[in-house]
């Protein structure tokens, strides 16, 4: 326990200097007494109640006197509360295929909406970042309950050029509470590279030399909203269903489940390009895969009762952890009551407040 103001404790010295004027004063009262009355006739003419209707009411008052001088310095305790652990990072795909006019108006803004309702919907004391990604992944938002924070960083999204997800995962992973030291799987780093850039809108981001994900992490979540088609990768050398297998497998070991929401139609769509027609896939077969090695859904199409019951299964995780809290309010009240308490029993012993 800590102490706001701990000059104030000072205060409690004349905790037992009132007591020994209590002492001093009831001892005199008794020398006065047997000093001008015979002590037969007193006997009869004064009666002395029990001592223990004397003791308890004025204990009472003296503990709730000791807590009011304690709660006058502002204590400060870390008692464990029930604190909502929940982390989600939503991942935007901005690549220009994104622009595909298959969902209404395009990709890139149903995956917007998706995200907005996404965050209408989750509980408040939720932590939500976002992530855009492309040809790399930028983390535009660390986790925060700041809603309109996240609504302006949405509202700025702009389409960028290729898909890359895999980055996007391991952006989103890192981003989340307790992971930011998590080492990259090196696989995905570009041959010859054997330290990481640092990853982009995640300032101070050292790597350290082993990265082993503490068992007591609390579950997290990185929710993708993208067509499925990642064609772009820091090391090419890899076929795109590895590097996603390897990325799934840094997010399960770091105890994050990846839950998906393909944004596009069965079939893709062709859209016209600087004058010419280009066939633009739909791949969501891709986030299917990432979903069940992790444990996490994927959800098409995201319907509002299907993005509720992601929200109700993402949105809660509760913990209990030491919070520091000042307590002084606490110990008013205990102060008070045990007041109320001590005159309830002088006036039901001795008929009246001591």
């Amino acid at each position: 326990m800590s102490f706001t103001w701990p000059a104030f404790l000072w205060l409690l010295l004349l905790f037992p200097l009132f007591i020994g004027f209590l002492v001093w004063a009831g001892r005199r009262r008794e020398r006065t007494a047997q000093a001008f009355a015979d002590a037969r006739l007193r006997a009869l003419v004064v009666r002395q109640p029990p001592k223990a209707h004397v003791r308890w009411p004025l204990a009472l008052q003296l503990l709730a006197l000791f807590l009011l001088l304690l709660a006058a310095a502002r204590p400060v305790a870390s008692p464990p509360l029930p604190s909502n652990k929940a982390a989600v990072v939503l991942a935007v795909d901005t690549s220009r295929s994104m622009l595909a006019a298959d969902l209404n108006p395009s990709r890139l803004e149903a995956a917007k909406a998706t995200a907005r309702k996404f965050i209408e919907l989750a509980p408040a004391t939720t932590q939500i970042g976002l992530v855009s990604f492309s040809d790399s992944a930028s983390a535009l938002v660390m986790p925060t309950t700041d809603r309109e924070k996240l609504l302006e960083a949405i509202d700025r999204l702009k389409p960028a050029q290729n898909t890359s997800i895999e980055n996007a995962i391991v952006t989103g992973v890192r981003m989340l509470p307790g992971r930011k030291n998590l080492r990259p799987p090196a696989e995905l780093l570009p041959p010859g590279l054997s330290q990481p850039d640092p990853l982009q809108g995640i300032p101070d981001l050292p790597v350290p030399e082993q990265s082993q994900p503490s068992a007591d992490l609390p579950p997290g979540s990185v929710v993708i909203l993208s067509d499925g088609a990642s064609n772009v990768s820091t090391n090419p050398s890899l076929p795109t269903r590895n590097r996603l297998e390897i990325a799934a497998r840094f997010a399960k070991n770091a105890n994050v489940k990846l839950y998906t929401f393909p944004m596009g139609q069965q079939g893709g769509t062709v859209m016209q390009i600087e004058g010419r027609n280009y066939y633009v896939p739909f791949e969501p077969r891709n986030l299917e895969q990432l979903a069940q090695a992790t444990g996490g859904k994927n959800t098409y199409p995201p319907t509002e009762e299907a993005l509720r019951a992601i929200v109700k299964e993402l949105g809660v995780v509760i913990r209990w952890e030491g919070v520091k809290t000042e307590i002084s309010s606490l110990l008013s009240a205990l102060a008070a009551l045990l007041m109320i308490m001590g005159a309830g029993l002088s006036l039901r012993w001795q008929r009246r407040v001591p």
